[in-house]
C-alpha cells in the first residue's frame, strides 16, 4: 500500500480538492469531504461514443473470459449502470439516435457490433430500444460467476441508480466514491490470482482529467504490470483534448459528426495499457470493424 500511497501522491491523488461543484456527505480517510461533479451520463447515453467505448468493453472482456484466470472488472466513474432512453434525460437530447439507435436494425454489422448489439437487444423486449446497458451492466454480462466486478461513483443519485441496476449480480461491489481513490485501493488490494482489468472514464469537465486519467494508467501498470487498463476519453473539434496516448499497448480513435452546432465531441478514443502482446491480433480485428463502421456510416467524416 505505501508503494501505490506514494505514487499517488506523485500524480497528485491526494493534492488540493479536485471537484468544485457540491459536496458529498461521505467522508474520506482524512476526514475531508470531495466534492462532486453535475455530470449525468443519462443526457449521452447510447450515443456513438458510447457505441465505440461499450463495443470496445465487451470485446475485450470476451477475448479474456476464454482464459482460465479470474478477472476483477474495476470501473473508476461507473454511472447508472443502466439508462431508460424513454426518460427525460434521454429524451431532451435525442443523442442515441446518432448511436444505439443507427444500428440497432443495420444487417452486416462487424461481428465486435453486432454482439454489441445482440447484448443491447437483450435489455430491450420488441423493436423499439427503451433500455441501454452502461458499460457496468455489459460487463457483468460478459463475465463469469468467478469474476468481480467494483464500481465506484461519487455523484448520489448515480451511485443509488447503479446499486439498483448491480442488485442481481452478487460477484458486483458498489461504492459511493471518488473513481480515482477506488481504482487506486481496488489495486492495492486484488483478490488471489485475479487479473485486473480497469476502466478509467472520467466525464472530463475538468480539464486536468485528459492528462490525469493516462498517467494514472500508466503508473497503475508500473505497480500492476500483468493488468489491463482502458481509458475513455472524447475527442473534441478544437484538439484540445487529445491525451498523451505514450505506453498504451493500443490506440483505438474513430470520429463522427458533432451531435448538434455548438457541440464539440467530434469522435471518441480508447487507450489500453498494460501487454496486449497476445492478444494484439483479435485487438486489431475488432478496431477495423469499428473503423469501418464509423467511417462507413453517417456518423463518420
Amino acid at each position: 500500500m505505501k508503494g501505490l500511497r506514494s505514487i499517488a501522491l506523485k500524480i497528485g491523488l491526494f493534492s488540493a480538492p479536485r471537484y468544485r461543484l457540491r459536496r458529498r456527505p461521505a467522508p474520506r480517510r482524512n476526514g475531508a469531504s470531495p466534492l462532486v461533479l453535475s455530470y449525468q451520463h443519462g443526457f449521452h447515453a447510447g450515443n456513438p461514443a458510447d457505441v465505440h467505448k461499450h463495443a470496445f468493453v465487451l470485446a475485450l472482456l470476451s477475448l479474456l473470459i476464454k482464459k482460465a484466470r479470474p478477472l476483477t472488472y474495476v470501473e473508476s466513474h461507473a454511472g447508472r449502470g443502466r439508462y431508460d432512453l424513454t426518460g427525460e434525460q434521454a429524451r431532451k437530447t435525442g443523442e442515441w439516435q446518432a448511436g444505439v439507435g443507427a444500428l440497432y436494425d443495420q444487417a452486416g454489422l462487424p461481428t465486435p457490433l453486432s454482439r454489441y448489439r445482440d447484448v443491447v437487444a437483450r435489455w430491450n423486449r420488441g423493436e423499439a430500444i427503451e433500455q441501454y446497458p452502461g458499460s457496468p451492466c455489459i460487463a457483468a454480462g460478459a463475465l463469469r460467476r468467478r469474476d468481480r466486478l467494483q464500481l465506484f461513483e461519487a455523484h448520489r443519485k448515480e451511485f443509488e441508480a447503479l446499486e439498483a441496476a448491480m442488485a442481481p449480480y452478487r460477484q458486483a461491489s458498489v461504492r459511493r466514491q471518488d473513481g480515482y481513490d477506488g481504482m487506486l485501493e481496488a489495486f492495492s488490494n486484488p483478490a488471489p490470482h485475479h487479473r485486473l482489468i480497469g476502466l478509467i472514464d472520467p466525464s472530463y469537465e475538468l480539464k486536468e482529467d485528459f492528462e490525469r486519467a493516462p498517467a494514472f494508467a500508466r503508473r497503475l501498470i508500473e505497480v500492476v504490470p500483468d493488468a489491463l487498463i482502458m481509458v475513455w476519453y472524447p475527442v473534441l473539434s478544437s484538439g484540445a483534448g487529445e491525451i498523451d496516448g505514450s505506453g498504451a499497448g493500443w490506440h483505438s480513435v474513430v470520429r463522427f459528426r458533432a451531435h448538434a452546432e455548438g457541440h464539440r465531441m467530434v469522435g471518441s478514443g480508447v487507450a489500453l495499457y498494460g501487454d496486449v502482446e497476445d492478444m494484439r491480433r483479435p485487438i486489431k480485428v475488432l478496431d477495423r470493424g469499428l473503423q469501418a463502421y464509423f467511417s462507413e456510416s453517417g456518423s463518420g467524416d
